[in-house]
């Protein structure tokens, strides 16, 4: 099934898609994030989110919940099922296309499966995003497990999503270097 994504991956994607995706990417950068970031200060005030930190632990997911106040957990809850449904659709789908784009002229030279980390990454997204929700909700309940996995989810979508990009940078430079020095497998 993996293989079956990858080679679908490659042979599907074209300039139109990854344009369109791009713009999507940009639209939400310039306009949709920085309204959200506004808004989430509003309601959180000082308090880090969970999904803008790297690095913490479950006891730290309970004291961004009391930090966030009732208000502040019923808002981050909300935006967890609406916009942070969508974003990462929109980062994932730029980045998939992308790498999908430009490894496809690659394809003997890298490992194809690099196409799956804007998939691997907008999961984790968004069992982060559950997770989190759970113990907002639950608050000031405790519950076993899901506190701890949070951050794991977390700092992995952090790392899957940075060595996306990173990937995209290297497939991009290294396109770059074959088109200008001519040995273009097209």
């Amino acid at each position: 099934m993996l293989k079956t994504i990858v080679e679908k991956s490659y042979l599907r994607i074209n300039g139109v898609i990854v344009l369109t995706a791009f713009i999507i990417f940009m639209l939400f950068i310039l306009f949709v994030l920085p309204n959200e970031a506004e808004r989430s200060e509003k309601y959180y005030g000082d308090t880090p989110a969970p999904d803008s930190s790297l690095i913490y632990i479950g006891e730290d997911l309970y004291r961004m919940a009391e930090g966030f106040g009732a208000e502040g957990r019923a808002y981050y809850i909300r935006s967890r099922f609406t916009f942070d449904v969508i974003w990462p659709l929109a980062y994932g789908f730029f980045l998939w296309a992308s790498i999908a784009y430009f490894g496809r002229a690659l394809k003997h030279q890298i490992p194809r499966y690099v196409v799956l980390l804007p998939i691997i990454g907008v999961i984790l997204d968004y069992l982060e995003n559950t997770g989190a929700s759970l113990v907002m909700f639950l608050y000031p309940e405790r519950m076993p497990v899901i506190p701890s996995l949070v951050p794991l989810f977390t700092t992995s979508k952090w790392l899957i999503i940075g060595a996306g990009f990173l990937g995209l940078m290297a497939l991009i430079v290294y396109r770059g270097v074959i088109v200008l020095s001519g040995k273009s497998d097209h």
